[in-house]
């Protein structure tokens, strides 16, 4: 008997051991609304990849808003990354290591706590002038910041010519229809999928926060002037995002998105072309001079970025926004800001030479126009409609890097917010400091739309002008625009506001 009691409890020691980590990797399992996906445990998280939340815009489907993707049967594995969008291999910064291209690309990536919880969520739209990118790139792996107890999605979305497209033949083929910005339809469509699927992860889909940076900053701001992504999130993060960008309606005015895209078919030889004739064009053919970017269109891109902040008709949600100590990185120059500075020019690159950059003064001058300058006043507007608001300066470089940068380049922050440390920059403390900092941060505003948390350094939320933000680099601190930042701030963004008042609305 007492064998048998021994041999019984070793039995179920031995069951013990092997369910255990059974039950562990349940939640590597979920069924959505369109079928099953097995993703993969990896630490504390379950991590689904290339799940698709759009058809693929191929063929009939190219230039068309995206539509819900098929269901299936069995089970899906959601192990790879999906194909990223058509772009060209122009760029070999760590954030276009894009692997394989396809025009089937509408999908999206989930990192989540493996143990139970309803979690806050966060999705992230990449960068890359609209033009680059993709979701599965390594720098945007979501595992350090889901292991904060977040939700973490990234998506693709259609870029180029692909993605932003406007033709007379299109329009009269649906002229009551959603037109020409179909990557901004296609984070809109991501949005959606968020809110009907990612309870099934564990998140919280009444507490849904998208943040971006560049291209994805902008797209951000977009999103929260776009009457079609009302109600899809309720908390917003702009990096580098600017504001001060005027965009050309679909069609009317001097320039217009319908009139350029004309003239692309006209020189491809397709006098007067058909839908049908401009969806057999090559991919390959498309990427030749294929940038092309978010313009009005009277439905989902209803006011250029920075306009419904001007105007106080800005989603009013809490808003975490700043730009980077070297956007001058983006090779902006002294002659694109020049005439905007009019006779006040002088002295502001007077006041811009004296703080004694690795920048000439004209060029940081530009940059801070360009890039930060904006998202601060976006701050200010935001902040004085009644929305809480976090405004941030980031200035922290690589060891290996720190001798001779500038500053932290534009994009410069994401391995630190993503915790992602690319394999070729060496991290030191206070890099790992930064990178904690940044991340804790992030999570939080999230989690409560406020950044602030026990033990770290205060962050004030911004209230009125001059614009207070907290400087985030291995010494945090406090700061304020200066009477010189304020000055050119003021005579940059007069261009822009002028530019929406102007643009003929669709």
């Amino acid at each position: 008997m007492k064998v048998r009691r021994l041999l019984l409890r070793v039995a179920l020691a031995g069951l013990a051991i092997n369910v255990g980590p059974a039950l562990a990797q349940t939640g590597t399992k979920v069924t959505i609304d369109t079928g099953e996906l097995a993703g993969a445990a990896e630490a504390d998280l379950a991590v689904f990849r290339g799940i698709p939340y759009a058809a693929p815009p191929v063929g009939p489907l190219r230039w068309k808003a995206p539509q819900v993707p098929a269901a299936w049967t069995g089970v899906r594995q959601a192990r790879k990354f999906g194909a990223a969008c058509p772009q060209d291999e122009a760029h070999k910064e760590p954030w276009a290591q894009v692997g394989s291209r396809s025009e089937d690309c509408l999908f999206l990536n989930v990192w989540r706590p493996l143990r139970a919880g309803k979690y806050p969520v966060m999705v992230f739209i990449h960068g890359g002038s609209f033009t680059y990118g993709a979701a599965g790139v390594p720098l945007y792996d979501g595992t350090a910041l889901a292991q904060r107890g977040a939700v973490l999605v990234t998506i693709n979305y259609r870029l180029g010519r692909l993605g932003y497209f406007a033709h007379p033949a299109l329009t009269r083929e649906d002229p009551e229809g959603r037109l020409g910005n179909y990557g901004i339809m296609d984070q809109i469509a991501a949005l959606e999928w968020v809110k009907r699927n990612i309870a099934k992860f564990g998140g919280d889909a009444e507490n849904v926060t998208i943040f971006g940076e560049s291209a994805g900053g902008g797209s951000v701001q977009l999103l929260m002037g776009s009457p079609a992504a009302k109600g899809l999130f309720h908390k917003a993060i702009s990096q580098s995002g600017a504001g001060n960008t005027v965009l050309p309606p679909i069609r009317g005015g001097v320039v217009n998105a319908e009139m350029i895209g004309e003239a692309w078919s006209d020189s491809l030889g397709l006098k007067e072309a058909t839908p049908a004739q401009l969806r057999a064009v090559p991919v390959a053919e498309l990427l030749n001079n294929g940038r092309a970017f978010p313009f009005l269109d009277g439905k989902i891109v209803t006011r250029s970025p920075g306009d419904p902040f001007y105007t106080k008709e800005a989603a009013r949600i809490p808003l975490m926004i700043g730009g980077n100590s070297n956007e001058a990185s983006l090779k902006l120059k002294e002659a694109m800001i020049k005439p905007q500075m009019g006779d006040a020019f002088p002295e502001l690159l007077a006041g811009y030479a004296a703080r004694g950059s690795k920048v000439p003064a004209g060029d940081l001058l530009a940059a801070e126009a360009g890039f930060l300058l904006p998202s601060y006043t976006i701050a200010d507007w935001h902040a004085a409609a009644g929305n809480k608001t976090f405004a941030y300066y980031f200035d922290q470089v690589p060891v290996d890097q720190r001798a001779t940068a500038a500053g932290t380049d534009h994009g410069g922050e994401m391995e630190y917010v993503f915790g992602s440390q690319p394999v070729e920059h060496r991290w030191d403390a206070d890099d790992k400091r930064v990178s904690k900092l940044a991340g804790d941060y992030w999570v939080r505003f999230a989690a409560t739309g406020d950044p602030n948390g026990a033990g770290e350094p205060r962050w004030p939320a911004v209230t009125s002008g001059p614009t207070t933000y907290l400087h985030i680099g291995a010494m945090p601190r406090i700061e304020r625009l200066t009477p010189l930042q304020i000055k050119a701030r003021d005579l940059a963004m007069a261009s822009s506001i002028k530019g929406w008042v102007a643009t003929p609305k669709p």
